[in-house]
């Protein structure tokens, strides 16, 4: 396998970084014929502590935001969850009901809704690039916009900072990284040596997971350059796809938010190049 050059004449040989599903997708991809890498990049989303986010809604209390932005459903549910558990409920609906609420999709406003508090809109599509965009045609400069963000790595509304918006971000949960980090460099290394026709991924945490590891090997910005020419990039959803990009890799590959049908997305678009 080492060295081996991509061929759309050969098995396709494909790079799986999910932890919690990885196995589901290994078996996806050998029951059509793949050859599979398994090299988790991380070890799954952990709530924060409760004196982290009771410090947090504290915080956002004390600021007063007029806009406040939710990006996921599991962020909410932990937000809502703490804030009932350190006393901070009602704190923290009053704080949300002064200010103009978005969230970044359905999921997000559900938890919303939870705390008895409605979004004016919704992005269309579900991604973190649209509410920011949505918040910069709307929020003037020096007033605060509190962000509940997925903890996934990166910098979202990082663009809305320069437009002079202050952004108070809350992350009540954060991506840990993989209990065995070798695995997931390994799979870093296999696309830099030309391993890999395919590298996958299932949530943005997994793509900001394969460059820390990267990073940490030293070969980050060969993996980068890797992900950007000779080896395509799949991901699960377009929250995914931003995650990838973020990450810094082009992606090739975007399927709707479903493992199986990111499956069938590679496995066609390998089917298309022969």
């Amino acid at each position: 396998m080492k060295g081996e050059p991509a061929s759309p004449e050969s098995v396709i040989r494909v790079g799986v970084t999910a932890a919690r599903k990885g196995a589901e997708l290994v078996t996806a991809f050998e029951r059509r014929g793949a050859r599979v890498l398994h090299g988790p990049t991380l070890g799954g989303d952990r709530p924060v502590d409760d004196d982290t986010i009771a410090a947090a809604i504290d915080r956002l209390v004390e600021l007063r935001p007029l806009w406040f932005a939710a990006s996921t459903g599991m962020g909410m549910r932990l937000l809502a969850a703490a804030a009932e558990r350190t006393g901070r409920r009602d704190a923290l609906v009053r704080a949300l009901q002064n200010a103009t609420v978005v969230a970044r999709g359905q999921k997000a406003a559900g938890g919303l809704k939870r705390l008895g508090v409605t979004p004016v809109w919704i992005a269309p599509d579900e991604r973190d690039f649209q509410v920011e965009a949505w918040l910069a045609e709307h929020v003037r400069t020096g007033e605060v916009v509190a962000v509940q963000v997925h903890g996934a790595g990166g910098d979202p509304y990082g663009k809305l900072m320069e437009t002079g918006a202050i952004v108070e971000k809350l992350a009540p949960y954060v991506s840990a990284p993989p209990d065995d980090p070798g695995p997931g460099t390994r799979l870093a290394e296999a696309a830099v040596a030309g391993e890999l026709d395919v590298v996958t991924f299932m949530s943005p945490s997994a793509a900001h997971g394969l460059a820390t590891l990267a990073d940490a090997a030293g070969i980050g910005d060969r993996v980068r350059e890797a992900l950007n020419g000779p080896v395509a990039v799949a991901a699960v959803g377009p929250v995914t796809g931003d995650g990838a990009r973020d990450a810094g890799y082009a992606v090739t590959i975007e399927s709707d938010n479903r493992a199986g049908a990111l499956v069938r997305a590679v496995m066609s678009w390998w089917a298309d190049r022969g």
